[in-house]
């Protein structure tokens, strides 16, 4: 059997997509409200509910913040959407990629789409190497690796072993309404990337463009095993020309 990439267009669809976000994505389902495109790759319909059926969802919205949508689109800041959930489970191999490959091109057929961006957050984990969540799977389709944020925002604070988050209904609290003996916590720094979506030439000119505007910033990963094996290889080599080098003395 073939595994089919769709588009969730009916309620059902949507909310089993919700369903297998929450159980296999550790920041949960994400936006319900506004315009969110829910995409899906699942096995063929063999009297399985579908959210069983399903091995991975993604989910775009347009980027909250102008602030940051002018970060990745500059003057095209408008026209810049955001990758805001992606999971997968019991998928096969390279599957992931392709996915949400697909997933980037039928979002590039909109006309208001000229940029996907996302974050990889290095609070998060893979379940299977225990290794900081770093965005290999958006370099591995091609994203423009767009720096490291900082991780100053305040998204929450503690108050008497409660954790209360900024936001209360359509109020947002600002520091000032926070209590005094409050314990702020604050974001993890998250690697940004994106891609630039569309038709093909105006999706190369748009690529360029962003290359320009992020070529200041260089990859580097959160757990680098050869670059460790190399140093420590390094230190032993210094450590044995050094004593070398005294006897002869």
């Amino acid at each position: 059997m073939i595994i089919d990439f769709f588009k969730a267009e009916t309620k059902e669809e949507r909310a089993a997509i919700n369903t297998f976000l929450t159980r296999h994505n550790q920041r949960g389902q994400g936006s319900v409200t506004g315009y969110v495109a829910y995409y899906a790759a699942a096995w063929p319909d063999d009297g399985r509910r579908l959210v069983d059926r399903i091995v991975a969802a993604a989910k775009f919205c347009p980027l909250h913040t102008p602030q940051a949508a002018r970060f990745f689109g500059g003057k095209e800041w408008r026209h810049v959407y955001c990758l805001q959930r992606l999971a997968a489970c019991r998928a096969p191999d390279n599957l992931l990629s392709q996915f949400l490959g697909w997933c980037l091109k039928r979002m590039g057929e909109d006309p208001k789409v000229y940029y996907v961006a996302t974050y990889a957050d290095t609070g998060t984990f893979d379940p299977r190497t225990e290794r900081p969540h770093n965005g290999g799977i958006y370099r591995a389709t091609n994203a423009v690796y767009c720096g490291l944020t900082e991780g100053k925002r305040v998204e929450g604070f503690i108050v008497d072993g409660q954790r209360r988050s900024l936001r209360r209904g359509p109020k947002t609290l600002t520091l000032t309404d926070i209590p005094a003996n409050a314990r702020l916590i604050r974001h993890n720094p998250q690697h940004r990337y994106c891609w630039a979506v569309g038709p093909t030439l105006a999706r190369a000119f748009r690529r360029r463009a962003l290359e320009q505007r992020m070529n200041r910033f260089e990859f580097t990963a959160a757990w680098q095993p050869r670059l460790l094996a190399r140093l420590i290889a390094w230190l032993v080599w210094l450590r044995k020309n050094v004593r070398t080098r005294r006897h002869s003395v």
